[in-house]
């Protein structure tokens, strides 16, 4: 009744008197969001402690991790610097950096471990299969200054660093011949998502022998993206690679891998020592998770 009513007073200033009336309604002012993405959230950059007291047992904290990683003697013991020390370096790196925006890639829990291995072999080769924006590539520059850097990677359009003193090549690096090295004083890091059987193999017969695999779960931990298969951790444990091929479901989406057993069961024999590094991301909060592997072989 009452909007008709107010429909009928309208009608009549309107077309009797000429006058319009417009309500105008009172929205109040959006307020200003910061723009921080979550992602950024839980990351060094963004958030840390201020009092350097509080940083300290941080940096104490995990440098007890890098000591009983080192303790295994898994790797020979080239560097005379301190575990605090390597972790102090690596803060102060990997907080400087200017390009933040590593998705897809590698991020703290990997960073840390892959600056950390680096410092503590302190090879005079690094290659990298898979580097994506050149994110490891530019951290592993800072870890190891002195050394000769090779990049291979089907595609070079994502890479975002410039000035790297790393060799990138736009291909695979299994047809690429390395000058003479020395097996103990050089380190070569798969992150390219390919048959771990198959760059075991050839990592071996270009002469490598300390190697670094991303996205290594064992075949009860896989159910998500689509790492090499068969993974370096199926390999050592022998899970998985007497069968022709392993599925599971991610998101709801069906995925199917083919393994070659014989190939499997030939890398198998190559694995001297393999050990999954400590989840220092969720020992720190700064989140994130892998399963960044150490293999020898």
């Amino acid at each position: 009744m009452k909007s008709k009513i107010k429909e009928l007073i309208k009608s009549f200033l309107n077309n009797v008197l000429g006058i319009q009336i417009h309500l105008v309604k009172n929205i109040p002012p959006k307020k200003d969001k910061p723009d921080l993405k979550m992602k950024y959230v839980h990351d060094p950059v963004y958030s840390y402690m201020v009092d350097q007291e509080y940083k300290d047992r941080l940096v104490t904290e995990l440098a007890n991790v890098v000591d009983e990683v080192r303790a295994f003697n898994y790797f020979p013991q080239i560097t005379k610097n301190s575990s605090k020390d390597i972790v102090d370096d690596f803060f102060r790196v990997y907080t400087s950096r200017e390009k933040t925006d590593n998705t897809h890639g590698s991020g703290f829990h990997n960073a840390f471990w892959l600056y950390t291995i680096a410092r503590v072999l302190d090879p005079e080769l690094i290659v990298e299969s898979g580097v994506w924006k050149g994110h490891t590539s530019w951290l592993l520059s800072k870890a190891c200054p002195d050394a000769d850097k090779y990049g291979f990677d089907i595609s070079l359009n994502k890479l975002e660093y410039t000035n790297l003193d790393t060799q990138m090549f736009q291909q695979d690096w299994q047809t690429f011949s390395f000058p003479s090295f020395d097996p103990d004083r050089a380190l070569i890091f798969f992150d390219c998502h390919v048959n771990h059987a198959q760059r075991l193999i050839e990592a071996h017969s270009k002469g490598f022998k300390h190697i670094l695999f991303d996205d290594n779960p064992p075949a009860y931990k896989i159910f998500s993206h689509v790492p090499g298969i068969p993974t370096a951790a199926m390999l050592y444990a022998g899970e998985g690679i007497d069968k022709s091929e392993i599925s599971w479901v991610w998101n709801g989406k069906s995925y199917t891998e083919p393994i070659d057993i014989e190939e499997a069961h030939q890398a198998k024999e190559l694995i001297k020592k393999h050990y999954t590094l400590p989840d220092v991301g969720g020992l720190t909060r700064y989140g994130g998770f892998a399963f960044l592997s150490y293999i020898q072989i």
